[in-house]
């Protein structure tokens, strides 16, 4: 019963790989702005919670937790992803998200949050030296969050993500469907 109140629980997402991943564009050759797609599925078993009290048996609003997965290119994962194995070939980068939740597991499972949890997501693309870093909300509606920053190629722009969430993977995480829009910082 625990696991699957984590599986509910566990609803982070997000990215991407531009010089693998012919998904990127920029506006009529402005290299100021760049925009793609990709998809983000958790692997549910990677996740991990900070119960607040020892006698909690989900995670509570204000829980720490810390879970990953894998990039794929946009539509990758179809539908909401039912079947879709976290763990398949074809992936262009890894995940980490850690966060907080706001809502009780109880209440994300029941449908009565849309929001569920506060988060930090880190897009390795393919790893550390090419990175989105963003910050935001969670839920079951789309999001915009904050892009933060980035390195290697991704150094110096800022912007937003789109997130949407298409449904749940057969290890029990998410399937994301992400956006990226990132404009360079003003020096």
């Amino acid at each position: 019963m625990l696991k699957s109140l984590y599986r509910s629980a566990a609803r982070c997402g997000a990215l991407a790989l531009l010089l693998v991943c012919p998904l990127a564009s920029s506006s009529a050759g402005d290299t100021d702005v760049i925009r793609f797609t990709v998809d983000v599925a958790e692997d549910f078993t990677r996740f991990t919670p900070t119960l607040l009290s020892p006698e909690d048996l989900e995670p509570k609003r204000g829980s720490f937790f810390l879970t990953e997965g894998r990039i794929f290119p946009r539509n990758t994962i179809s539908g909401d992803g039912a079947d879709f194995d976290p763990n398949s070939t074809g992936a262009i980068g890894l995940w980490f998200c850690r966060g907080t939740h706001l809502a009780d597991a109880s209440k994300i499972i029941s449908g009565e949050a849309e929001i569920w949890v506060a988060t930090t997501q880190n897009y390795l693309l393919p790893d550390d030296r090419r990175s989105i870093a963003t910050e935001g909300r969670e839920g079951s509606l789309p999001m915009v969050r904050t892009i933060v920053g980035g390195t290697g190629q991704y150094r110096g722009y800022i912007g937003e993500q789109k997130q949407e969430l298409l449904g749940f993977n057969k290890t029990g995480g998410v399937n994301l469907r992400v956006t990226f829009i990132l404009r360079r910082a003003a020096h």
